[in-house]
């Protein structure tokens, strides 16, 4: 099985040339100015090659005689954008997917779809237009993508799945959320006082009818963005502030549907600077608002929750030192909901790609720092009308982002350097607890930590070849007190840490490691119709321990395109001598190629 392994792999090489030479044709990942003066239709992509082996092991097998020990699989993928401008005001833009699965022959196995379409423009050369597939973000409380748990800042040996999982679902680094719809935006100059004004809305269809009782649903949103001219030159005074708004709504005239619902967010964002010197600025940040839930049935509304959001603080900035200071009070009700904003990227209900089920008894297995780091079945970009389900381990304070219902409380953060810099570090604290108690009058107090570091060390030697260094970590606490069948404990730490070392030109090894452990009680609430809380199941009660380690070698041919070729291990302990503790061997390549 190895020598097939390793024959494999070396296949992997090979059908990473053609791609090689397709790109060395072309000359450039990016069309310039001028290549789009004299073309109007273009080709680029992605093409991306994965071959895994999976072993699983641990204590759980002892008397488990159906699950299979051993997965290999893979697939090949080649993703093309043409891209054509018909005109200098209209663009339009197909991506084709041609996708084989390990172990498909002679086209068995192959599919070929259109990834995605859309058609932008300018109309009498002020407003501006985009149909069809698109990418939205408004503010944290609105219209918002918030970021996945499990990972504060993650080595290199586990960029690569991850650029996988960001690819396929469509994340970006604005927190943009994907949709299928149309949007425009225009702006107005003035002469006194303000100085710009900037409008944006979309709508857009997140659902299809079934033509009986699920309606169509739809979700549209508009900013209206202005910013102030100085009001004194000597402090660089000055303001930003905008008015948002976010509406979902399902289409009762779609189908034979009766019943649906409404969720509307208003929001006012603002961003003051008090002063804005040579060596350092101070800023008034925020946003309040509030949201609106409703179900209808026909045109009869059968019940309706609405709560409000503050979110204010204050930014300062050392310019010289790079410091950055940061401290905001938030209070989100309890029943504030905002699906844009609220739904997670993480779908912990969803079926795992490897090993579902483990065990005599087919165990569910829970998610895990190996399958986050891996898996994109996990994960999604839709929309949820209420609230997700979440892993306290991973995050408990704030599961569903800055937008977490039911907290009040500070947050505070110390930032320092900058990417290009010898160390950027940067260090975050959230101390909040609960507006109002979940199946008790006692609430809920919260204690999150985050700190991260990267530390170009071959910047400060004066070497030319990378050495790099990152760590991550996270601390999280949750407590309550009360009677004895109210009192929670529960804590939980990540670690996170990792080694780029350059042996050569563009030829680096890479070494990696995750480990969490948590320990103590929560209740974690189940969640019903208008996110009311219809249940406590049993105690969640956990003693774990998951760790993950990294090692490999990757070879940059340039910027986008690259071989890694890796071997992990996952371990889960869940307590000492349990029969259902496992773990992970995973042996991988992958060719990333963008043309």
């Amino acid at each position: 099985m190895k020598n097939y392994l390793h024959k494999t792999l070396a296949s992997i090489c090979l059908t990473a040339l053609p791609f090689g030479f397709l790109l060395a044709q072309d000359g450039s990942a990016f069309a310039t100015e001028k290549e789009k003066d004299e073309k109007k239709v273009r080709f680029n992509g992605l093409g991306r090659s994965i071959l895994s082996q999976n072993t699983i092991t641990g204590d759980i097998l002892d008397a488990d005689t159906n699950t299979v020990r051993r997965i290999t699989d893979g697939e090949f993928l080649l993703d093309v954008a043409i891209n054509a401008t018909p005109n200098k005001k209209t663009e339009v833009q197909s991506i084709l997917r041609l996708r084989n699965e390990f172990g498909g022959f002679y086209g068995a196995g192959v599919t070929v779809e259109v990834r995605e379409l859309w058609a932008r423009g300018i109309i009498a050369d002020k407003i501006r237009y985009r149909v069809g597939d698109m990418d939205v973000a408004m503010t944290p409380y609105t219209f918002f993508n918030p970021n996945e748990e499990g990972t504060v800042n993650e080595a290199a040996a586990f960029i690569p799945f991850k650029d996988v999982i960001n690819y396929e679902q469509f994340y970006t680094n604005n927190n943009t959320r994907r949709v299928q719809g149309a949007q425009m935006d225009f702006g107005l100059n003035f002469s006194k006082i303000l100085d710009e004004m900037d409008f944006k809305a979309f709508i857009a269809r997140v659902r299809g009818t079934d033509f009986f009782t699920v309606p169509t649903r739809f979700t549209s949103g508009g900013q209206l963005n202005f910013s102030t001219e100085k009001f004194s030159d000597t402090l660089g005074t000055m303001a930003r502030f905008g008015i948002n708004a976010a509406h979902t709504f399902d289409d009762l005239q779609s189908g034979e549907a009766t019943a649906g619902i409404r969720n509307s967010v208003v929001s006012f964002n603002f961003d003051v600077t008090i002063f804005n010197k040579k060596k350092s600025s101070l800023n008034l940040i925020g946003e309040t608002g509030k949201s609106f839930l409703t179900s209808k049935r026909d045109s009869i509304t059968l019940s309706q929750e609405d709560d409000s959001f503050l979110d204010i603080g204050l930014k300062f900035k050392l310019k010289p030192q790079q410091l950055e200071f940061m401290a905001s009070f938030i209070d989100v009700g309890p029943d504030f909901f905002s699906i844009g904003a609220q739904s997670k990227r993480v779908d912990f209900a969803a079926n795992k790609t490897y090993y579902n089920r483990i065990g005599v008894d087919e165990m569910l297995r829970t998610p895990s720092i190996f399958d986050l780091s891996r898996d994109r079945a996990l994960y999604t970009f839709r929309l949820s009308d209420q609230l997700m389900a979440y892993d306290p381990r991973f995050s408990n304070t704030m599961p569903y982002g800055t937008a977490t219902p039911n907290r009040r409380g500070i947050n505070l953060s110390v930032g320092y350097g900058n990417p290009n810099g010898v160390l950027e570090a940067e260090l975050k604290a959230s101390l909040l607890n609960e507006i109002r108690g979940q199946g008790t009058f006692e609430l809920k107090n919260f204690t999150l930590v985050r700190a991260s570091a990267n530390f170009n060390a071959h910047k400060l030697l004066n070497w030319e070849n990378k050495l790099r260094l990152t760590a991550g970590y996270q601390y999280e606490q949750t407590t309550r007190g009360g009677i004895d069948v109210e009192v929670l404990d529960l804590q939980s730490n990540l670690i996170e840490a990792g080694i780029e070392i350059e042996i050569f030109k563009d030829f680096e090894l890479l070494f990696g490691t995750k480990i969490l452990s948590a320990k103590g009680n929560e209740f974690i609430p189940l969640y019903g119709e208008f996110n009311n809380i219809q249940d406590f199941p049993a105690p969640y009660i956990v003693d774990d321990t998951e760790t993950l380690l990294a090692t490999g070698i990757r070879y940059n041919f340039k910027k986008g395109i690259y071989l890694t070729i890796q071997y992990q291990t996952f371990n889960s302990q869940r307590g000492q001598n349990n029969p259902n503790n496992y773990g992970f061997n995973q042996l991988f390549a992958v060719y990333n190629m963008n043309f």
